[in-house]
């Protein structure tokens, strides 16, 4: 199916990038509609701008995008503004340097970092992230999470903030990171929080 203009509502237009619309969509999946083009302002009822928010609802699952850019009158768009988004990964041993990735589903901040792990910490290990080979702070501290030694068994849980070289674009790769001071080859599970722009 394609896009079909009755099943656009506008809620509300104010100065331009801040229109709120809602989109039923029961038989195009999420990739069909994201894709450039789909939303195209050559038709005279539709006039979206950088910015503009479409909540999309129907049988393929309700999701959020944001109007990324408009190109001689082809729309593109992302995911968008809305709840937090979670990316899991996992850092098969804490006892040595080591990373693991996810990527972003969208343009953002990555705003928190939390670990589980899954096995006592022999020595104090130390938990990071990086975009693009640039360490992600806390503060000026490129240490997020320091995951502390002393008491730590399975299913200790720490959590960190991000609030430097934290923009994040989408299909950008995060990396996140550890020190490798650890004495025990502890597993650590990774949740990384980032907040749609």
């Amino acid at each position: 199916m394609a896009y079909s203009a009755s099943n656009l509502y506008n809620h509300g237009t104010g100065y331009p990038g801040n229109a709120y619309y809602t989109y039923k969509s029961d038989t195009d999946t999420r990739e069909t509609v994201m894709t450039a083009g789909y939303f195209n302002n050559s038709d005279d009822d539709l006039n979206l701008t950088a910015d503009d928010t479409i909540f999309v609802v129907g049988d393929q699952g309700g999701y959020t995008l944001r109007v990324d850019a408009v190109s001689s009158g082809s729309v593109a768009t992302e995911l968008g503004t809305g709840s937090p988004i979670i990316l899991s990964t996992h850092l098969l041993s804490i006892a040595g340097t080591a990373s693991a990735w996810v990527v972003s589903p969208c343009d953002g901040v990555v705003s928190r970092l939390w670990t589980v792990i899954h096995g006592a910490c022999g020595t104090d290990t130390t938990i990071g992230m990086e975009i693009g080979g640039t360490n992600v702070t806390d503060g000026s501290d490129a240490d997020i999470i320091t995951i502390t030694a002393s008491g730590s068994a399975a299913g200790n849980v720490d959590t960190g903030t991000a609030d430097g070289a934290n923009t994040i674009t989408e299909g950008a790769a995060i990396e996140v990171t550890c020190g490798g001071e650890g004495s025990t080859a502890s597993e650590a599970t990774c949740l990384v929080e980032v907040l749609p722009a």
